[in-house]
Formats: C-alpha cells, sequence, structure tokens
C-alpha cells in the first residue's frame, strides 16, 4: 500500500516483510510466524526482568485479547518475544505468563536464533554478549558487572557472598540493564507485513484496537 498516515500508531512506510521464523513459546512448543499469514498478528517485545513498563505492556495486551473478543485467535493473534533470552526461557516465561493470567505465546530461544528475529522488527537491541567478570552473565543484563573472580552468582548475577540485597551494589542497577534496547509493539496485516509501530509510553489502548481493526478489514 503506499498509504500514509492511516494509523494511530507510527506508520511503517514501505511496509517491512517479515522473515518466518520458530521460536519457542513458554510451554516449550514451537511457534512458526508464517502459521499466522493470512491473520493480523500484534508483537510485543519485552523481557521478564524489566522493571517498569514491561508488565504494563502485558497488562494492555491482555486488554486487547479481551476486546477482541471472538476475533482473537481466529483473525487476529498476539505474540510477545523476549529480548533477554539469557534468561528469559520457556519455564521463566511460563511464569511470568502465569502469574499474570496471560494465554497467548511467550516466544525466546537461542541467541543466534532470536538476533534475526529481532532484525526483522526492527528492534533496536545491543545486545552486551560481552560477560567482562566472566561470571556467565552477560553485561547488558548483569545487575552487578564487577564480581569478584570466580565466586558463584545468581540470577541477577550478582555474587551471593559479596553482593547480595543488604549490599550497596545490588540497589545500583547497571545502567546498561535499561538502556540500549527498544522494546514495544508492531502490528503486522494478513500478508506478513508490518504496518504500524506502537511505543511502549504512547500506547493507547483504543487506538491500539482501531489500528488492529483497520488491518482487519484488509484483504488477506
Amino acid at each position: 500500500t503506499d498509504e500514509v498516515d492511516v494509523f494511530y500508531g507510527e506508520d511503517i512506510n514501505p511496509p517491512r516483510p517479515t522473515s518466518d521464523f520458530v521460536l519457542f513459546d513458554q510451554n516449550g512448543d514451537p511457534v512458526a510466524f508464517n502459521d499466522y499469514l493470512g491473520d493480523v498478528v500484534v508483537v510485543a517485545f519485552l523481557f521478564t526482568r524489566c522493571p517498569d513498563v514491561c508488565p504494563q505492556v502485558s497488562a494492555n495486551m491482555a486488554w486487547i485479547g479481551e476486546a477482541l473478543g471472538d476475533d482473537l485467535g481466529s483473525e487476529v493473534h498476539l505474540l510477545s518475544i523476549t529480548v533477554d533470552p539469557w534468561f528469559d526461557n520457556s519455564s521463566v516465561l511460563w511464569n511470568y505468563a502465569y502469574d499474570r493470567g496471560l494465554d497467548w505465546p511467550h516466544l525466546s530461544s537461542e541467541l543466534e536464533i532470536m538476533e534475526p528475529v529481532w532484525r526483522s522488527f526492527d528492534v533496536g537491541l545491543e545486545t552486551y554478549a560481552n560477560d567482562s567478570d566472566g561470571d556467565g552473565t552477560v553485561d547488558g543484563f548483569d545487575l552487578c558487572p564487577d564480581t569478584p573472580e570466580g565466586e558463584q552468582t545468581d540470577a541477577d548475577g550478582c555474587g551471593v557472598e559479596t553482593q547480595q540485597p543488604e549490599d550497596e551494589v545490588r540497589t545500583m542497577h547497571h545502567p546498561l540493564y535499561y538502556i540500549d534496547h527498544t522494546t514495544g509493539t508492531i502490528i503486522v496485516d494478513r500478508q506478513g507485513h508490518q504496518r504500524v509501530y506502537w511505543g511502549d509510553f504512547v500506547w493507547n489502548a483504543d487506538m491500539v484496537l482501531d489500528d488492529i481493526r483497520y488491518l482487519m478489514g484488509e484483504e488477506a
């Protein structure tokens, strides 16, 4: 389509084709994107250790699912894709979804599988795959990037002996944890083209719903 600014969200012009991918959902089952061709797909990027906006995005998605009613699962599908595959495996995503009553696929895989997916959706993500303190938690998600050599660490990359909650270092979150990744929501049309982008901080549920319904009205 050559139309410009037909959506409430940020129009993606020209529409961007989505490369097929296979990731694993919170139940450990494979999910292929091309299985959704012919329907509208709402794709949200998040990570479970996100301190503030990601749980709100999940709540927004749940609201959209409720508002769509019978169209959800028949003409429209919701997907959440992690930007933190180091931590967000299937069991972590299962707990995240279960705790919030979310029943759509939450997807992850190995880093080398995830990176082409992020690129396909133009997600501005710096992975910070370097592990400067060698503790097994990459710098981008390491709350304690200076753990003493050889010390056992917890899920946040903090030493179990010297860097636990009572220590100040735990409250000084590593800045790379918060920056250089872009979470957001992208709406894909029936032909598999990315058409609309909604940033996390400008989300308006009614307008997102209108954008979805606009795409539902298009031919497959």
